[in-house]
């Protein structure tokens, strides 16, 4: 207001030119000209009898609040902006229709970048609602096994949707593929719905290979990833950034839920996700400190209407193994056998196990399907659609095959094989049995092979390992050396001398 007051005073006492009056009080002739035209539009005449105060509010007087142009809702501009194809253009567009005379395009971008700068909501990108981002967090939580006494740890997944921040937590006993598909299909339940796009790292759980741009997933990932219709987009490898939203969800989860847990004593990694459970449930509630709202109003705004519907079946892990079928037509997985059709003996194909049922493909067709066996007593499972007449379809193998065999080493060798044959259901499943007994005769002598057969056929134990442990016992006992006869009727040297011969 000093320099107002000087400017006054050069103009209407010393009656200066604006020129004059810019170069005296130190300022543009702009500004001298537009100070002028305030003063003559508030009616400000020299000499001045008002103090700085009056003398500012005359010259500037405060806008009325109807002619300054509404504000937009930041918040809101955020928010939205996290949808599937809504971009700054169409909200400034909306606001411009509710608001005519509101703020024009360039001020109303230059606003939000002043929100977010403010309120430190810079990203490496923006995401939108329908994305999922997973990973194992690095700290663990450890238990104590009541029943060994053993400290272990509980390793814990953490699966967040970006766009709203929203968790979810689970403890796990390991990290192997089954446990890390449970806690998919365990976060897409919490959720209540299917995200489009699921991020994970570069784990061997989800990637076998991993490469920049066809990296090779892991073949149980992809069929849960099929079940459920998301799109599983691994991140590049070394760039923690492409999932910058799960790596700042970890670093939350231990802060806020796994530190206050460091204190307490856990027994079972059951009681371990009942706490993770209830810190998680307060942690969404949590208002946020920059913005409006929590983590569970933003989910319900963003991300809930993005999620695709769950299907009307649970995904069942499966276990996918590598075999080839015997010639006995039998495919083995976990220490139990599964008939196929016997046109099948001999080739290459994929057995795919759940808690239920064993399934046979060559390629993309299922040849077999079998309810999974659980009797150790009998761990064959022949159905007879599979089996070809006599059996002599199949590499000509056949009871008389092998019991011909078994003739060539002895009697009791043969009675055992026979009654091998007759303790299965089908014969055909005593072939792998029966191939392995015999194969023992080129390592142990026929006399050994007959005092197992007669020992396993005496005890009524007939199997490929009790028989295999009788051999081996039997070769270990000491050779009985043949006594020496004494005889005193003996030819001496004398008998010989001079090339005599002594006749008795």
């Amino acid at each position: 207001m000093l320099t107002a007051r000087e400017i006054l005073k050069l103009k209407y006492e010393k009656e200066l030119t604006t020129r004059d009056i810019a170069a005296s009080a130190g300022c543009s002739k702009s500004s001298v000209s537009n100070l002028l035209k305030r003063a003559k539009k508030a009616g400000v005449s020299w000499p001045l009898d008002v103090s700085d105060v009056q003398l500012l509010q005359l010259l500037y007087p405060a806008v009325p609040a109807s002619t300054a142009p509404p504000e937009p809702d930041m918040n809101y501009v955020y928010a939205e902006l996290k949808r599937k194809g809504v971009t700054l253009t169409l909200l400034w567009d909306e606001y411009k229709q509710r608001h005519p005379d509101g703020l024009m395009y360039t001020q109303f971008c230059k606003r939000y970048r002043e929100f977010k700068k403010s309120n430190k909501l810079e990203m490496h990108k923006e995401h939108t609602g329908g994305e999922m981002e997973v990973d194992w967090a690095g700290s663990t939580i450890p238990y104590c096994d009541p029943k060994t006494g053993e400290v272990r740890d509980a390793y814990i997944f953490v699966a967040v949707l970006p766009a709203s921040h929203y968790p979810f937590i689970r403890a796990y006993d390991n990290m192997r593929i089954a446990n890390w598909i449970d806690a998919h299909v365990r976060s897409y339940d919490c959720f209540g719905g299917v995200p489009k796009v699921t991020i994970p790292d570069n784990a061997k759980t989800a990637v076998i290979k991993a490469h920049r741009f066809n990296p090779t997933l892991n073949r149980n990932y992809m069929a849960m990833a099929d079940h459920y219709r998301t799109t599983i987009v691994p991140t590049r490898s070394r760039t923690p950034k492409d999932k910058a939203a799960v790596e700042n969800s970890v670093g939350n989860v231990t802060r806020r839920i796994l530190a206050p847990l460091r204190n307490r004593q856990f027994f079972s990694v059951a009681e371990i996700n009942d706490a993770l459970m209830q810190g998680a449930d307060k942690f969404i509630l949590e208002p946020f400190q920059k913005m409006e709202g929590n983590r569970k109003s933003l989910f319900e705004q963003i991300d809930r209407p993005a999620l695709m519907p769950l299907p009307a079946t649970t995904y069942e892990y499966a276990d996918w193994k590598e075999a080839k079928a015997g010639f006995n037509y039998h495919v083995e997985y976990d220490k139990f056998h599964y008939s196929v059709p016997y046109s099948y003996a001999g080739k290459l194909c994929s057995v795919r196990a759940t808690a239920k049922t064993i399934e046979i493909y060559i390629g993309s067709e299922r040849i077999a399907a079998h309810p999974r066996n659980c009797n150790t007593l009998n761990r064959y499972t022949t159905l007879l659609e599979h089996m070809p007449d006599n059996h002599k379809a199949v590499s000509q193998w056949n009871d008389g095959r092998f019991l011909a065999w078994a003739g060539k080493t002895g009697p009791n060798t043969e009675q055992f094989i026979q009654l091998l044959l007759e303790s299965r259901e089908h014969p055909v499943q005593a072939y792998k049995a029966a191939m392995g007994i015999l194969s023992l005769t080129k390592n142990y002598s026929s006399d050994i092979m007959e005092r197992a057969a007669l020992e396993a056929t005496t005890n009524n134990t007939v199997s490929y390992k009790y028989f295999s442990l009788i051999v081996k016992q039997l070769s270990k006992e000491p050779v009985q050396l043949e006594k020496i006869i004494e005889n005193t009727n003996v030819r001496g040297k004398g008998s010989f001398a001079k090339g005599a011969i002594y006749v008795n």
